[in-house]
């Protein structure tokens, strides 16, 4: 198993700012996660996807790490009424397995930024979809390091939130299909061609910074509409094609973040009264909340 010391964070998150880690682990397979049973065990270790929705402190993060990098990412069995995929698989492996399958309703995952892991941790979802809509049991580790599995009924979700009890981390999910449903081959290319024109796919951003207050009013209507869409702290930025993405322009720190963050709150909360409620995660040296979160 891969194990790095004092290496930059930058490269583990998809915004690219953060300081160094302390130590980070690459479990490629489930008897790997075992082994570091104690490790996961501790309050301060880190379970990191691909690194969209998250970013690290300039000091860095200065516990344990488990990457999900390379774990089992390209393990997907289909099962006939049941998809069986590993939490390291890519949203958007997992969805080109679909389209190459000819498996319909999932042509929304194509385009999510990070894992199924981290999809499932987060509820993330897109196009009026989300990942726990087509859920039927996953199997996690436990915050006591024992392996246990859930039914969907048991893990209670709703708009990007899970409630994840003592889970530490997700190993797979059983993702039940519907054979009945008819595969749209233009509904991939439609989604794919929507994000593109409407989000900055090709630059270093997070994902969505802020979660929509309700279905009929988005985050980024609100930044547009208070005027903040040329607001720029540091190397961090609004992007223009989508103003709940901050985009780093290689210079940005997570200090610039965060004061952008707070910034965009303040004003929608002084001009509407609303508080935006973030997605992204910022972590301080160990994995309490930021003060800025508050």
């Amino acid at each position: 198993m891969k194990v790095l010391n004092n290496i930059s964070l930058k490269k583990f998150t998809t915004i690219k700012i953060g300081g160094n880690s302390s130590k980070i682990y690459f479990p490629a397979s489930i008897s790997d996660l075992i082994s570091l049973k104690d490790i996961i065990m501790l309050k301060k270790t880190l379970i990191l996807g691909k690194g969209s929705n998250i970013a690290f402190k300039d000091q860095g993060y200065k516990s344990n790490i488990i990457s999900l990098k390379y774990f089992n990412k390209k393990k997907i069995e289909d099962c006939n009424k049941i998809i069986n995929v590993m939490a390291g698989v890519s949203c958007a492996k997992f969805s080109k397995f679909c389209y190459k399958n000819r498996i319909a309703g999932f042509e929304f995952v194509h385009g999510i930024p990070g894992s199924i892991g981290g999809a499932l941790a987060m509820n993330a979802g897109a196009f009026g979809d989300e990942i726990w809509n087509h859920v039927s049991s996953v199997r996690c580790i436990l915050n006591n390091g024992k392996v246990y599995s859930f039914k969907r009924r048991e893990i209670k979700t709703s708009y990007r939130f899970v409630e994840k009890f003592n889970i530490k981390l997700f190993l797979d999910v059983n993702i039940h299909i519907n054979k009945l449903k008819r595969f749209d081959t233009s509904l991939l290319s439609r989604y794919s061609k929507h994000r593109s024109e409407t989000q900055p796919v090709k630059q270093w951003s997070s994902g969505c910074i802020f979660k929509n207050p309700s279905k009929k009013v988005s985050a980024s209507s609100l930044i547009d509409s208070a005027k903040l869409s040329k607001e720029k702290v540091g190397g961090i930025y609004i992007s223009k094609k989508h103003c709940n993405y901050l985009i780093n322009d290689g210079t940005g720190t997570c200090h610039d973040l965060e004061d952008l963050i707070g910034y965009i709150r303040n004003r929608i909360n002084r001009k509407y009264n609303i508080l935006l409620n973030k997605e992204i995660c910022i972590c301080l040296l160990y994995t309490s909340p930021s003060p800025r979160d508050s």
